[in-house]
């Protein structure tokens, strides 16, 4: 994975599991707008980043 990816990504599962779902939101509002470009690549782009992000965050540890 990229590494400047993982700078930009939290290092706790609760913090993640935040930004994960934050991207996930993001895109679902791009496809309410599916049929202008902008909402597109909006939605292309948040959910690259919450495929990736949650690759991260299943790489995560969990505390006990």
């Amino acid at each position: 994975m990229l590494p400047f990816l993982r700078q930009l990504f939290s290092d706790n599962r609760r913090d993640g599991s935040r930004m994960v779902s934050s991207a996930l939101l993001v895109a679902f509002g791009g496809l309410l707008y599916r049929d202008h470009p902008l909402g597109i690549v909006t939605a292309a782009g948040a959910g690259i980043l919450a495929l990736a992000w949650f690759l991260l965050y299943l790489g995560l540890e969990k505390k006990r």
